[in-house]
């Protein structure tokens, strides 16, 4: 799972509440009075709830569809013709030229607002669309979207920040390469990882996509083009780059570590009957040797005491296997994946003897393995998708873009929905795993739910927003003293659709639930991903992320007068609830 949330690359949220939110709590008269709900806006909301599934595949799915032609051809023939990875230069002395002209009208006292980018906030993966960039003067990025450089002897790939995760695919695959933390949804960029958060099945080896860029380009809120590195002038900069979002500079180009892979994977799926069962072997696997541990691991949460462990590692396979073995899933007809996996509970290991399955994927189709579905969100915009008459008839369709969905919420909507639809991910120490699941299904009651182990790595004096690991699980080579090389072993909990409650149409109180959530990571060392809907209030948002150096790094830049705050771009582009326990709307 991903969060694509950089400076205009990605989700941008709303810097428009009531500064009541600057010290905590909000004062009751610093609250927004509720949008009166119309007959009009309860009608329209009743054909979204009642009827979505229709109207996402009469309406999203065929635009959806027709732009994916569209742009696939598009994006073919820019990648075969058009890329001008030799213009990087002029690109980027654009984005200066613009910084030194806002400046200048800055300092001259012009009323100029502050810099984000041109990039459209529907495009962007987050469930809402944020509004911030109404009121900031918007920089021209969005040109950026070369490959720039493979470096076949260091290892890596520079691209420009709107490279998405299909496009790096497309090109690194057929050298035997891809990402060392390869993103699954391909309309994630770059940018937004780098500058956000990305995490993947390998996490529990190489830690967040963060710890695998070796370099940012970044033009600062004075028009410098600055390289930022580990170990240059600029290493405090680089160290809290990420979770940044974009809110310390311009990013225009990163470096980025890729690996060697082979075409297929061999997938071997356990099923675990009991909590205790589940994660037991999650972390007995996770913290493994390298070499003995899993390359891939993730697992799959079916109910309180049933999910799927998945082991995934690369294989050469035979002609024969070929042709009968493997499992191509992300075919239009095939079965959901997340579904697939679920009849490991039902099926017996022919080479084992135990519970559970095995087979051979292509390695393209497991890395983009969840995007037909959206994870398990397509279940509930179209409920009817997994059927196989309409897998086989319609399949080819594909899913309908995020960004098409949220064009047809209109604010009032949102405010309704968003109480009964929960996008939740929160990533926590490993020890702790069993008592997040355990809240998650007393707060929500949502399955499947994503469980993704992550190594966390403590910097030192670079540590960035993440703080150091309470716990240290283990120490990467010899060095053992040296920033970077201890790790804590945590895990993300990752929760995608509609609670029990509410399919039920009982009451469910999405404030209590929500803030019981936070707190409880909060208190655990946790952190909530910031894509997500949060009612955090800014000091209990650095209570959870550590500013310490972001603050320092921006007085230092000017990126304090120049970005907004990282708060202020994330939270909600709408308050849900305000902090005296009124709820805006709750589900019944």
């Amino acid at each position: 799972m991903a969060a694509d949330n950089t400076n205009g690359h990605s989700n941008g949220r709303s810097n428009g509440h009531s500064n009541g939110h600057a010290n905590g709590h909000a004062s009751s008269g610093a609250s927004r009075a509720p949008e009166p709900v119309t007959a009009w806006i309860r009608f329209v909301t009743y054909i979204l709830e009642e009827h979505r599934g229709k109207i996402n595949f009469f309406i999203v799915l065929p635009i959806s569809f027709l732009c994916d032609v569209v742009w696939s051809w598009r994006d073919w023939y820019y990648e075969t013709f058009c890329t001008t990875p030799h213009l990087h230069g002029q690109r980027v002395a654009e984005v200066q030229r613009q910084v030194r002209e806002w400046r200048a009208r800055k300092d001259a006292g012009e009323e100029v607002g502050k810099m984000c980018t041109d990039r459209k906030p529907f495009l962007t993966m987050g469930p809402a669309t944020r509004t911030f960039k109404k009121e900031c003067r918007k920089i021209k990025c969005s040109d950026m979207c070369d490959i720039l450089k493979v470096d076949h002897e260091a290892m890596t790939v520079t691209c420009e920040p709107l490279v998405n995760m299909g496009h790096i695919t497309r090109a690194l695959l057929p050298m035997g390469y891809a990402l060392k933390i390869q993103i699954e949804m391909e309309d994630l960029t770059i940018g937004g990882l780098s500058m956000g958060l990305g995490m993947e099945t390998n996490s529990h080896r190489f830690g967040l996509i963060q710890e695998t860029i070796r370099a940012y380009d970044v033009v600062l809120a004075s028009g410098e083009l600055v390289h930022c590195t580990r170990d240059n002038e600029h290493a405090a900069l680089f160290g809290v780059m990420a979770w940044s979002c974009g809110t310390l500079g311009f990013l225009v180009a990163v470096e980025v570590e890729i690996v060697k892979v082979k075409p297929y994977v061999r997938a071997t799926y356990l099923p675990c009957f009991t909590l205790q069962e589940h994660c037991a072997e999650m972390k007995r696997l996770s913290l493994l040797p390298e070499g003995q541990t899993p390359p891939y691991l993730e697992s799959t949460v079916y109910g309180k005491d049933r999910a799927v462990i998945q082991c995934i590692e690369f294989v050469d396979i035979s002609w024969r296997e070929w042709l009968f073995e493997v499992n191509s899933c992300n075919l239009w007809f095939k079965p959901y994946y997340y579904k697939w996996v679920e009849g490991a509970f039902e099926r017996t290991n022919r080479a084992t003897g135990k519970p559970g399955f095995s087979e051979i994927l292509p390695i393209k189709h497991y890395y983009h393995r969840y995007t037909r579905s959206i994870f398990w969100e397509l279940n509930d915009l179209i409920p009817f998708g997994n059927n196989p008459l309409y897998r086989y008839l319609f399949g080819w369709l594909g899913a309908p873009k995020i960004a098409f969905i949220k064009l047809f919420m209109t604010t009032a909507i949102r405010e309704s929905v968003v109480t009964k639809h929960v996008v939740q991910d929160i990533v926590v120490p490993i020890d702790s795993m069993q008592d997040g699941l355990k809240l998650f299904h007393e707060q929500f009651n949502i399955y499947p739910l994503l469980v993704f182990p992550i190594r966390i790595y403590d910097h030192g004096d670079k540590q960035g927003f993440l703080r150091r690991p309470r716990t240290i699980d283990g120490v990467d080579g010899p060095d053992g003293q040296h920033p970077g090389k201890a790790w804590g072993m945590y895990v993300d909990l990752g929760a995608y659709g509609v609670p029990q409650a509410v399919r039920d149409k009982q009451p469910w109180d999405f404030e209590k639930a929500l803030l019981h959530m936070e707190s409880w990571t909060r208190a655990h060392g946790g952190y909530q991903c910031f894509y997500t809907d949060f009612l955090l209030t800014r000091d209990e948002y650095k209570e959870m992320f550590d500013h310490t150096l972001y603050d320092k790094m921006r007085k230092l830049t000017g990126a304090d007068i120049a970005f907004p705050e990282v708060y202020d771009k994330v939270r909600p582009e709408l308050k849900v609830c305000d902090r005296n326990g009124r709820v805006k709307t709750k589900a019944h």
